[in-house]
């Protein structure tokens, strides 16, 4: 888990990096939809800051515990979009892209209060919140970014898939009616693993987003490294 042994301040902070991704995740997707033509993010009172109007009980736990997890749904009608495929295109990639860019960001910042602190000795005990922070922000989203581009229904992967293939595709198909409970199962074992600490191994989900997760941040790190 990812605050397993942590005291209260890592919890809390967990917790706002949680609320502060999820929030900004479904926002992009509700502006993007209304910039291709549908309000119905925006009539169902989606484009807003309250974390209440996001928040999904399980989505939350998840991203709490195992790192990677998912907001309440956005909705979304794709028959308004004045470009069909191009707006289901967009508005999938939305959320995804604004998770990449904190990731990115939050990278940057935490070799920042990481050379502070090296700067100002005196000052550790409270920068040490802020790169403690920008470490988990960087963890969350790429957990984020990463779980929600399995094509997957309903993640925003399978729907990027969608804007490319005809509806009545088989395989499209096949993931529609069976998605959510392929996607249950390998959430479901990642738990599992994690709780009764099993080998590793037996959970696909967390090595794949463990691995793409340390290649971006190995990057974003070299990239960062170069300034600071």
């Amino acid at each position: 888990m990812i605050y397993s042994g942590f005291n209260i301040a890592d919890i809390l902070l967990v917790a706002l990096v949680v609320l502060i991704s999820m929030i900004l995740h479904e926002l992009a997707h509700g502006y993007v939809a209304l910039w291709n033509g549908d309000a119905t993010a925006k009539v169902n009172g989606r484009l807003t800051l309250n974390p209440l109007a996001h928040f999904d009980i399980i989505g939350f736990f998840m991203l709490m515990t195992v790192g990677f997890g998912y907001a309440k749904p956005v909705p979304v009608n794709p028959y308004n979009f004045r470009h069909q495929k191009k707006g289901i295109f967009t508005v999938a990639i939305a959320g995804v892209t604004i998770n990449l860019i904190l990731a990115f960001l939050s990278s940057g910042l935490l070799y920042l209060f990481g050379w502070l602190m090296i700067k100002f000795p005196g000052g550790e005990n409270v920068l040490v919140y802020f790169y403690t922070f920008f470490y988990y922000m960087i963890s969350i989203n790429l957990g984020l970014f990463f779980f929600n581009l399995l094509p997957i229904h309903p993640l925003d992967g399978f729907r990027v898939i969608e804007a490319f293939t005809r509806y009545n595709n088989r395989v499209v198909q096949f993931f529609r009616k069976f998605g959510q409970y392929i996607l249950l199962a390998l959430v479901g074992v990642s738990i599992l693993v994690d709780i009764f600490h099993l080998p590793y191994w037996l959970d696909p989900l967390g090595m794949y987003i463990s691995f793409f997760s340390g290649l971006l941040r190995s990057l974003f790190g070299s990239f960062w490294g170069l300034i600071f």
